[in-house]
């Protein structure tokens, strides 16, 4: 639903549209559209602002659709709103999507940073920001920046450990994404939850 391809523009010309005649050098300077993301996530200068700008109404757009209607009706959407997350970060964060009953957005954040390879999970603060909200349900998802999309026997547990203790305040766990670059594997599909 959410495929954004142009095949009469050049990368630097898309560009040229935030940083004018200086396009061709960011581009080079760059070299891909992870790195030009990368550093429109932390922007020092009003064209940077622009591109940052221009990707947080993006998230926002599929932000409100996903208020809007049921997340397990609308799993491609839910996909690439969590892509549209991640972009650009070279670090693994943990999110959590927040739902009301009828499994619509209530909230979505980043519930905490890591590094390269690992984030740590405190399953006491999801309860208590799952009860704030007043969520009853729940997707959790997080970042491979290597690349590699399988959830380890670590991401295994820590669902498992989030699972049971969400269920003692009746919030239902729908789903969890590892989500690396364009491929993601949910742990709902592989029965894993």
């Amino acid at each position: 639903m959410f495929h954004f391809h142009s095949t009469t523009l050049s990368d630097a010309a898309l560009l040229e549209r935030f940083f004018g005649q200086e396009a061709e050098d960011v581009w080079e300077r760059c070299g891909s559209w992870a790195k030009v993301l990368e550093i429109a996530r932390d922007p020092r200068t009003e064209p940077w602002h622009a591109l940052a700008n221009a990707l947080e109404i993006l998230q926002r757009g599929l932000s409100e659709d996903l208020a809007e209607r049921d997340a397990l009706d609308a799993p491609e959407t839910v996909r690439a709103f969590l892509r549209t997350f991640f972009m650009g970060r070279p670090y693994e964060i943990f999110v959590v999507l927040y739902l009301d009953a009828r499994n619509r957005l209530l909230h979505a954040e980043e519930a905490f940073r890591g590094t390269l390879t690992q984030t740590s999970v405190y399953p006491r603060e999801i309860v208590r920001r799952a009860l704030e909200l007043r969520a009853a349900a729940v997707i959790f998802s997080h970042q491979h920046p290597s690349g590699a999309c399988e959830p380890s026997i670590a991401d295994e547990f820590l669902t498992r450990q989030l699972k049971e203790a969400l269920a003692m305040v009746d919030v239902k766990v729908l789903d969890h994404f590892v989500i690396a670059g364009a491929a993601d594997v949910s742990f709902a599909q592989r029965g894993l939850l």
